[in-house]
């Protein structure tokens, strides 16, 4: 990146000013955050090979345990070295999205899971997810996407997602903030489960699966065409790892995840993503002052982490949008 940095660019007002609306929006009035995550991506290319076990165990004994032993102290550090992170969830994964990429464009992301056997074999129904995400905690925390009535294991939740501070020009580089910084991202989210092979096709299928959905897109795209055919992306198999809860102060836990994409089934020993995040439930919406202190400062930490690369796409960014 050169010399750039978020000063040169915006100047440090900007950056102070991008700290405070995230502190400031987790105190809302009227507005429950059910959960933080806190996200950062990973160079992928660090877990390639045939026992990506090994790669974790080593960033988690070199980089993530001295910067949470920084951030947090030495009891939760210790509680990390102690149990590591172990396999926790195998999925496949995909998104689905019109030819134009309405739903993205829109802030929507449409996403199928289905629980994998260490053979590869379904485990599971598919579980599919609607989730609007803004910058503008208000206006998520207004699209209801309710499901349909009668619908099986559902789900709904508002989180906030933080992540590190970074400009994407339209050719896809990213400029991250120097010194780091970080910006939130508000969601709602409605996941049930549905029957196997029976994914939406059309808007008019998760219209169906959310009976909310048309009068949402109508808000937010100013018209609606329900008859718009959906277009699945690729097919993900997602490895996450999972820490046991973690205490950060006596009434929050955390818990640190490492997922790990590869692009379909053949390609195992050369992963497509990484992405160490972890989160906590907020107390009916609040969040104490020093674990949101302390939260920050990890992020910022392992922003500088040597396998850390703040500026490679999201998951959905990757994944999001097949057009």
């Amino acid at each position: 990146m050169g010399d750039w940095s978020m000063r040169s660019i915006f100047g440090p007002a900007m950056v102070a000013l991008a700290a405070l609306i995230q502190t400031a929006a987790v105190a809302a009035k009227g507005i429950e955050i059910d959960s933080r995550e806190y996200k950062l991506m990973l160079e992928p290319e660090h877990f390639s090979g045939a026992a990506p076990e090994d790669a974790v165990s080593r960033f988690v004994r070199d980089q993530l345990e001295p910067a949470l032993r920084r951030s947090f102290g030495d009891e939760a550090a210790d509680e990390l070295a102690e149990k590591g992170l172990e396999v926790d969830e195998r999925r496949r994964v995909r998104f689905w999205d019109t030819d134009t990429c309405l739903l993205t464009e829109t802030g929507f992301a449409l996403r199928e899971r289905v629980d994998l056997e260490e053979d590869g074999r379904p485990a599971s129904e598919p579980e599919i997810t609607l989730k609007f995400r803004s910058a503008d905690l208000f206006l998520a925390a207004n699209t209801e996407l309710e499901a349909r009535g009668g619908a099986k294991d559902v789900e709904s939740k508002l989180e906030e997602d933080v992540g590190a501070l970074a400009v994407r020009a339209a050719s896809g580089d990213a400029i991250v903030a120097v010194p780091r910084s970080s910006r939130s991202q508000f969601s709602r989210s409605t996941t049930q489960t549905i029957d196997r092979d029976a994914a939406p096709r059309a808007l008019m299928a998760v219209d169906d699966l959310y009976p909310k959905f048309d009068n949402d897109l109508r808000l937010l795209a100013g018209a609606s065409d329900l008859s718009a055919a959906l277009t699945p992306g690729l097919d993900y198999h997602e490895l996450v790892y999972e820490s046991a809860m973690i205490d950060l102060e006596e009434d929050t836990k955390t818990r640190f995840a490492l997922t790990i994409w590869y692009e379909g089934a053949a390609n195992r020993d050369r992963p497509a993503l990484a992405e160490i995040s972890f989160s906590y439930d907020t107390d009916n919406g609040e969040v104490s002052a020093e674990v949101a202190k302390r939260s920050r400062e990890m992020l910022l930490l392992m922003q500088d982490l040597d396998w850390a690369n703040p500026a490679l796409p999201t998951k959905t960014a990757l994944a999001g949008c097949p057009g």
